[in-house]
């Protein structure tokens, strides 16, 4: 599931949402050892989902190629833009990431699906803003 990204284009939450989905199955992919010194970014929020979700880590023969590690990586930085948003956060991982739908979504949340739907869109808009903020400035 290679994919070009051009780093240079502006985002949309249509490209959000596939990237995000993209850098979820990559992480699927990396295997279950951590190396020392080293640690993911998002444990936390991961585990928290993958918990709520009642799933296991499902590690696939295919590793990851290292281009599909560094665009994941990119995508986790974006989570910056959604700082002490954590609800926002949550949802859009578990919608566009993880790929469930706002009335599952909802009911592990405990909120309703136009909740969910309203948090993932407003976190998909704060990171595609914050991202064309961030290359306009560079």
């Amino acid at each position: 599931m290679e994919r070009k990204v051009d780093t240079g284009a502006v985002l949309d939450r249509k490209e959000v949402a596939a990237r995000l989905h993209e850098a979820c199955d990559t992480l699927r992919r990396l295997p279950a050892g951590q190396l020392r010194g080293y640690r993911s970014a998002w444990p936390e929020l991961v585990a928290e989902c993958l918990e709520m979700a009642g799933g296991e880590v499902i590690i696939r023969l295919a590793a990851p190629s290292p281009r599909a590690i560094d665009r994941m990586h990119e995508v986790f930085g974006w989570f910056i833009h959604l700082k002490d948003q954590r609800h926002l956060a949550v949802a859009l991982w578990l919608t566009c990431g993880r790929g469930m739908g706002p009335s599952r979504a909802g009911s592990l949340l405990g909120i309703h699906r136009d909740t969910v739907r309203n948090r993932r869109d407003d976190a998909l808009d704060r990171i595609v803003e914050g991202e064309r903020k961030r290359r306009m400035a560079a």
